[in-house]
């Protein structure tokens, strides 16, 4: 594997670790980002250098996020993985109904507390408009994505 491509993988490694995931979920995905195609397990476990069962588990949780597709060819009945199509996209659409789901939760909580509970219905009434405005970012960002997927150059992503 080039350098900066074992680079990227070890670092998403990390990243993902940091954020509560395995790190082989991370530089599976780094590694399945910078290479084209579809690989068994048996190639990425080569790759990675980790055993198939680690990959298996960690490729079908980056699945179920949508972040990586299973594939299979005619006559063979391994499984592959490749990065799947909107990768971006689906992963800001699984945030925002996250934070639609706690929107709603403080809505609801707002209306429910009682008045002697003014400090903490208002710090709840805060984490609604927060939310609030996650969402509608959210929704802004991917029309902005959905705008400029098609075009290639960075200046097509400056306000």
């Amino acid at each position: 594997m080039h350098e900066a491509a074992q680079h990227l993988v070890e670092r998403m490694g990390l990243m993902l670790e940091a954020e509560g995931l395995p790190r082989i979920a991370g530089r599976l995905l780094g590694f399945l980002l910078v290479n084209e195609g579809a690989f068994s397990l048996d190639d990425l476990a080569d790759e990675l250098q980790v055993s198939k069962a680690s990959v298996s588990t960690n490729a079908r949780q980056l699945e179920r996020y949508g972040l990586l597709e299973r594939t299979s060819a005619p006559g063979d009945r391994r499984d592959y993985y490749q990065m799947g199509p909107d990768v971006w996209e689906k992963l800001l659409a699984q945030w925002q109904r996250k934070w639609e789901a706690m929107r709603a939760l403080f809505t609801e909580a707002a209306a429910a507390l009682p008045e002697e509970m003014e400090v903490g219905r208002a710090r709840v009434i805060r984490a609604e408009q927060f939310h609030l405005l996650m969402v509608d970012l959210a929704d802004r960002a991917s029309a902005r994505w959905r705008e400029v997927s098609g075009r290639r150059g960075a200046e097509d992503f400056a306000a």
